[in-house]
């Protein structure tokens, strides 16, 4: 397991939110894509899968990265989200601890 170093360290962390905001499925013939259950299905795989793309990057430079749940609502408003969007995860990257 990768840890961070401490959080008194002068190191950078770099947090990244992982906000996500109900589909347009205007031009789309996929049965269900309307259905917000069946939204909340795709945005959820679409974070897993920019998730993984951004441990592969962390891994290849030698960096942390740790996908985390965080304050939510706190989060949202500081990032002056709309009423449609909402966080989901959070992943925090930066150097490993020595």
């Amino acid at each position: 397991m990768t840890t961070f170093a401490d959080t008194n360290s002068t190191l950078p962390v770099i947090e990244l939110p992982w906000p996500a905001s109900n589909r347009d499925a205007a031009g789309f013939q996929e049965p269900g894509l309307r259905d917000p259950e069946i939204q909340k299905c795709y945005y959820y795989v679409d974070t897993g899968l920019i998730a993984g793309n951004v441990f592969l990057f962390a891994a290849a430079e030698g960096l942390a990265a740790w996908f985390h749940n965080c304050d939510k609502a706190a989060l949202a408003r500081k990032l002056g989200l709309r009423a449609d969007q909402r966080v989901l995860f959070a992943q925090s990257i930066g150097y490993p601890a020595a």
